[in-house]
């Protein structure tokens, strides 16, 4: 009998969610189709398995480094071919799967559609075959969105190819893929709890379903792919995201802790633990405690920061992508960490913080710089002066921990949807009620910013460079800056680093540092398709304009 290829993944794949037993089954290795569809619990696994196809941020490959957050350390072709402007259909294979998402998003696609076609006739009660239906709607509903995102309309397939059957499918317009994943989610949503229980952590929610839709919706009304403006589309976005407004979710007391644990701001977020996640921890920490600083965070995100006192940017971005003090601010060029937004300390290690009860030691010669010769390896140590603490566990180390500690990955966040309300709203000319879900998110018990007041342009700058502050390193910029269409100017800008210099007087020497010059062209707001996928299809999957 045909075997099953996958079963042994499958169950591994269960240790994220919580809601599975392994019970007593037949030896792997002869498992067969009537096995696996005639079993609950192996097709509770198999819907299980397909969240893997979900990208998330726990990797060495952040998609931050792609965009002006962070200076990747362990995937430098790939990332300055992005950066540069010279992806093309060949080397766009060099990139992670998160952006280089094509191949693995139609596999995924083809092993829902199997279960589809599979679960009819199966054993499943109708409550247990909704529910699993539900899950995988939602699944297949994001995977059509990443790809949305990547790279415009894509070919919509909802049933499995046989090998003599012509697959060569054309590509579906972007809204036709907006109206299905909608469909979807509805249908999704009908079918799941509006948030799943405690032990179902990690399982798709009609929330998610919401915040999904919300979040497609909201793209599809932005500059990009609405020239003409179209203001029912941002009414349809806002109408979507009131769904989730004074609902089940509330804004977190602790901004660190809202990515350590679950909490009330989550609405959907996949569940790891340091063995799961490719043991995050060392590879995002201290050089100077054994970890690798593989995702350096650039000064372009710590310059986005506010004063805490005056609610002004520290500095003045010029015409050339550099940065100048701005003498109004309350910004202390020789004490630059002084007085920010306090998301900034809580998300980004910088010299003299105090991590795992030490200051970090990013000037040159210091010992999480890579001129250290105090013993150690130093050439993974930070090449921006500063290391990620956003998503690190103070308690675990980042070598030698048997500690396994469960952390989630956000996909949604309360947050996220009151900035977007906020967005939609200020583009339908309600500015009040654009200031006051933007002034929540800032309210923050631990953040505490001041209340924004601007009107106009200036109230739609505030708003993105929240929506960059709040959200920053999880997943939102690069979409952003190309759905807003402002990718021609702010990713023609250079990337910039801090360079420390100790006197011996022990005071110290701050200058900005140009890490590398980007670029951007017109094509480039979406991804090229690989040119592999484009021969495969005969010519009938059309190329993205410019590759």
């Amino acid at each position: 009998m045909k075997k099953i290829k996958y079963i042994l993944y499958s169950i591994l794949s269960v240790l994220f969610l919580n809601s599975c037993n392994i019970l007593d089954l037949k030896p792997l290795d002869k498992l067969s189709d009537e096995d696996v569809w005639n079993d609950p619990s192996l097709m509770q696994l198999y819907v299980n398995s397909c969240y893997i196809a979900l990208p998330h941020g726990f990797d060495q490959y952040m998609q931050g480094s792609y965009t002006d957050e962070l200076w990747s350390r362990s995937n430098d072709y790939a990332s300055q071919e992005l950066l540069a402007g010279a992806l093309d259909p060949d080397n766009v294979n060099s990139l992670p799967t998160h952006l280089n998402y094509w191949g693995t998003a139609y596999s995924n696609i083809r092993k829902i559609n199997t279960f589809f076609d599979k679960s009819q006739g199966s054993p499943l009660s109708e409550e247990q075959r909704n529910g699993m239906l539900g899950e995988l709607k939602f699944l297949r509903a994001y995977i059509y969105a990443h790809l949305l995102w990547c790279y415009g309309g894509v070919p919509i397939i909802t049933k499995v190819y046989e090998l003599n059957e012509d697959y060569s499918i054309p590509r579906n317009s972007y809204e036709e893929c907006v109206n299905f994943i909608v469909t979807e989610l509805e249908e999704a949503k009908s079918m799941l709890p509006d948030r799943q229980p405690a032990n179902q952590t990690g399982r798709a929610s009609g929330d998610a379903c919401q915040a999904l839709m919300a979040r497609v919706l909201l793209y599809w009304a932005s500059p990009l792919h609405n020239p003409d403006n179209d203001v029912a589309r941002w009414e349809r976005a806002a109408k979507a995201i009131e769904k989730l407004i004074d609902t089940r979710y509330s804004l977190q007391d602790d901004y660190e802790s809202i990515f350590l644990k679950d909490n009330d701001e989550i609405i959907f977020a996949r569940q790891f633990t340091q063995s799961n996640s490719t043991v995050f921890s060392m590879v995002q920490g201290r050089s100077g405690d054994g970890g690798h600083g593989t995702m350096d965070p650039l000064q372009n995100l710590v310059n986005s920061y506010e004063m805490k006192a005056t609610g002004k940017l520290p500095c003045i971005e010029q015409s050339d992508g550099t940065y100048r003090p701005d003498p109004t601010s309350g910004y202390d060029p020789q004490n630059p960490y002084k007085g920010r937004d306090p998301r900034f300390y809580a998300s980004i290690l910088y010299d003299g913080s105090v991590w795992q009860g030490r200051e970090t030691e990013t000037f040159k010669g210091g010992r999480d710089n890579k001129d250290y010769t105090g013993g150690g390896s130093t050439w993974l140590a930070s090449e921006t002066s500063y290391y990620l603490r956003k998503f690190l566990d103070e308690s675990i180390p980042p070598t030698g921990s048997s500690q396994n500690p469960t952390s989630p990955w956000i996909f949604f966040r309360y947050a996220e949807v009151l900035l977007n309300y906020a967005e939609a709203k200020f583009e339908l000319g309600d500015e009040d009620t654009a200031r006051k879900y933007l002034n929540m998110v800032r309210r923050r018990s631990s953040v505490q910013m001041p209340d924004v007041t601007d009107s106009g342009e200036a109230l739609r700058k505030r708003i993105r460079n929240e929506r960059r502050v709040e959200l920053a390193l999880e997943y939102h910029r690069f979409f952003d800056v190309r759905r807003w269409k402002i990718a021609e100017e702010t990713e023609k800008k250079p990337l910039i680093s801090m360079e420390i210099i100790k006197e011996n007087d022990q005071t110290k020497k701050y200058t900005e540092v140009i890490k590398f010059q980007r670029n951007f062209y017109p094509k480039n707001y979406y991804l090229p398709i690989p040119r592999t996928e484009v021969e495969k299809s005969l010519g009938t999957i059309e190329q993205n304009p410019g590759y």
